[in-house]
């Protein structure tokens, strides 16, 4: 009885050890997403988005390092706007938490109705939060320098003329026009994306929020989003700005069909307020003969409606179809004979 007696109490005294051990801590960030936001007084708010429970209830706590289970005060998740499930971190309970730094915990129920510890201690990086300006800069992308894509042959402009088996060949290419009406400089930088990692990296990033924005949930957007801010933030740092003439951008001459390009642009107002944007153009191709022709074009087949707004660029490589030509000099040489 007495040997019972000290293991129980043995069993005991590790279970009370364990459960007055801090709970540990783990890695910054992992399987949440923040939105950073003010109040109306100005002050800094946070909401806080759970990988996989957007649309589920759960519980959350904050606090700073090394709490007790039995001291951590859960609250309920609400809904955003846009009927997201969130955690928020109001200015007061930010303003007293954060002399230090602050950690987040979460339960919510499985599928059988237990509540379960969805999130450990995770520790909140609020410097990686997407703010309100990060959002609106990725909404109005390729919105906010006004351009228009010169696609048609009567408006391209003519930079190569020679001549082929007798027919004079006329090459031509589109062009990306500066639009906008704001007086000041403008600046750009084109690279074929398969010509850097970091551009092919942006131009898919942009084909995927235009193509499966919808279908992601709010915590994949803004995860999306701050990749997507992240390295066109870098891009345009780092990019190597020529100076825009006559308001116009000319796709390079040796443009083949298929090839995909970024062009950044930035403009410098007289009060040298900086604003900068991206177009993403893929190229095609249109031949045309200046006699009898036949013509295969293309048009400029889609404007997104996502957060992000793309033009594709046909550019036009213009040349004199010589087939059509030296098939009616076969059939007047079998006239002749």
């Amino acid at each position: 009885m007495n040997k019972i007696s000290t293991k129980l109490l043995s069993i005991l005294a590790i279970i009370l050890f364990v459960a007055m051990m801090p709970i540990v801590v783990s890695a910054t960030n992992e399987n949440i997403s923040i939105v950073s936001t003010q109040n109306d007084e100005g002050k800094q708010e946070y909401m806080i988005y759970i990988n996989g429970y957007t649309d589920k209830q759960f519980k959350y706590a904050f606090s700073n390092a090394n709490p007790k289970e039995m001291d951590l005060v859960y609250i309920n998740s609400i809904t955003d706007l846009g009927e997201n499930q969130v955690a928020y971190l109001d200015a007061d309970t930010y303003e007293k938490l954060s002399n230090d730094t602050i950690y987040m915990w979460a339960k919510a129920k499985d599928d059988s109705g237990e509540e379960v510890l969805i999130l450990n201690g995770i520790q909140l990086d609020f410097k990686n939060s997407l703010t309100k300006e990060n959002i609106d800069l990725i909404e109005s992308i390729t919105n906010r320098i006004t351009v228009d894509v010169v696609d048609e042959q009567n408006d391209t402009e003519e930079i190569r003329n020679e001549d082929v088996n007798g027919v004079e060949v006329t090459a031509s290419v589109g062009y990306v026009e500066i639009t906008d009406k704001t007086k000041g400089k403008y600046y750009y930088e084109m690279v074929k994306a398969t010509d850097s990692a970091d551009y092919a990296k942006l131009m898919e990033l942009a084909e995927k929020i235009n193509s499966e924005y919808d279908e992601l949930d709010m915590y994949q957007k803004i995860q999306l989003g701050e990749e997507f801010y992240t390295l066109y933030s870098k891009l345009t740092e780092q990019a190597n700005w020529q100076e825009v003439k006559d308001k116009k951008v000319y796709q390079p001459e040796e443009s083949e069909k298929g090839e995909q390009y970024v062009v950044l642009l930035k403009r410098v107002s007289k009060n040298d307020e900086t604003i900068t944007d991206v177009q993403f153009l893929t190229a095609d191709e249109a031949e045309e003969a200046k006699k009898e022709v036949t013509q295969e074009t293309t048009k400029l087949p889609i404007t997104y409606d996502s957060i992000l707004l793309f033009v594709i660029l046909a550019v036009i490589v213009i040349a004199l179809v010589i087939v059509y030509i030296r098939m009616k000099k076969v059939s007047k040489k079998n006239e002749e004979k």
